[in-house]
């Protein structure tokens, strides 16, 4: 009775693994999607996009640059004569503007105006050795001739080398006058040209030496903008090219022109340097960030296609003969959702959206706005 027991349980336990797997593989094929037939698109498939046919017009490109305004120069305040400040002018502090020939500062005269009179009086002692000279002269040759009358008088007799000491020692004093009448005037320093401070250190009862820097100024003429640009845009640029400088709190453009090129490019950037200067350099100040806009040479073999259609910066696609090309085109510039582009082979036209799938030779059929077909599938032709 025991051995049956045992059979029974068995043939139990393998029935049940039996039913598991069966029931485990009907599961599986109802869970499995039956044959469908490949609606997948074969290779040979057309592709609907839409074109877009650009059209030539000229363009003139404006392009635009960041710059900085720099100075051409930056001076030292620097006197040509020492001594104790007695005035500083109110327009010499950092940020005035101080115009041609405004006094800056002044140093006391007092010692250089006693210099004047000094060669004053040696010229006087001078003038007055020399009449006596010429006089004690005159006398000479009036008794050599009365007494030698057949001979000439001599050189020395005649006072000739004392003469022309005293001579030269007027010359010499009259340079000395000068001399102290330019360091007396020099003890009011003035500003060269029209300038802006940038700095001082000067303080009436201070105490200055020649040659010692007391402030720095710049001219306001001196202003210019440097651009970094780019091969690609500086071949852009003509001649007498329009430029346009937006500066900081400018309610209207500042009106420029380039100057020059720089004779290098810059070692880290690789980049040239255009300079830019303006007749209103007044509106700018030194060191600001400005934007500049140059007009470029006009072109008359531009065209407009829509900026979605560059696939990368100088790519896009179009429709050759019911298929999918690649164009490597030049970009001239931007305006808005438009990309202006040299003149190229549009073909059919190009691909303002390309399909995801897009690759050199995908059989594609050409659709309008409203999704109707403007030409036959190549495949179709071919049937």
């Amino acid at each position: 009775m025991k051995a049956l027991t045992d059979r029974t349980a068995g043939v139990l336990q393998v029935g049940f693994v039996i039913a598991v797997v069966g029931l485990a593989v009907f599961v599986s094929a109802a869970m499995k999607p039956g044959e469908r037939p490949n609606r997948s698109r074969s290779t040979d498939e057309a592709v609907p996009v839409a074109v877009f046919e650009p059209v030539e017009a000229a363009y003139r490109p404006v392009i635009a640059l960041n710059g900085v305004v720099e100075s051409r120069t930056l001076t030292d305040v620097i006197p040509q004569v020492g001594g104790r400040v007695i005035e500083v002018s109110p327009a010499f502090r950092p940020g005035a503007e101080v115009a041609a020939g405004t006094a800056l500062f002044a140093i006391e005269a007092a010692d250089y105006e006693l210099a004047v009179e000094r060669t004053l009086a040696e010229i006087s002692a001078a003038e007055s050795q020399l009449a006596l000279l010429e006089a004690q002269a005159a006398a000479e040759r009036r008794v050599w001739a009365q007494q030698s009358p057949n001979r000439p008088i001599t050189d020395l007799i005649a006072k000739v080398p004392e003469i022309a000491a005293a001579k030269a020692r007027i010359r010499a004093a009259i340079a000395a006058r000068r001399a102290a009448e330019l360091s007396l005037e020099r003890t009011v320093v003035r500003a060269p040209n029209d300038v802006r401070v940038l700095s001082t250190t000067l303080d009436v009862g201070q105490v200055v030496n020649p040659n010692m820097a007391v402030g720095r100024v710049f001219a306001i003429g001196s202003l210019e903008i440097g651009v970094p640009v780019s091969a690609s845009d500086l071949a852009r640029i003509g001649d007498n090219s329009d430029v346009r400088i937006h500066a900081r709190g400018a309610q209207t453009p500042i009106k420029g022109f380039v100057a020059r090129t720089s004779a290098a490019l810059d070692a880290r950037t690789r980049l040239a340097k255009l300079f830019v200067g303006s007749e209103s350099a007044d509106r700018l100040t030194l060191g600001e960030f400005v934007e500049v806009e140059i007009a470029g040479q006009q072109t008359s073999d531009a065209m407009r296609i829509p900026a979605s259609a560059l696939t990368s910066r100088d790519r896009t696609w179009v429709v050759d003969d019911g298929k999918l090309a690649a164009r490597e085109i030049e970009v001239l510039g931007r305006e808005g959702d438009e990309a202006l582009v040299r003149s190229f082979d549009v073909g059919a036209g190009v691909v303002p959206v390309p399909p995801a799938n897009a690759r050199t030779g995908l059989t594609v059929r050409v659709q309008n706005g409203d999704g109707i077909d403007v030409t036959a599938p190549a495949v179709a032709a071919e049937g």
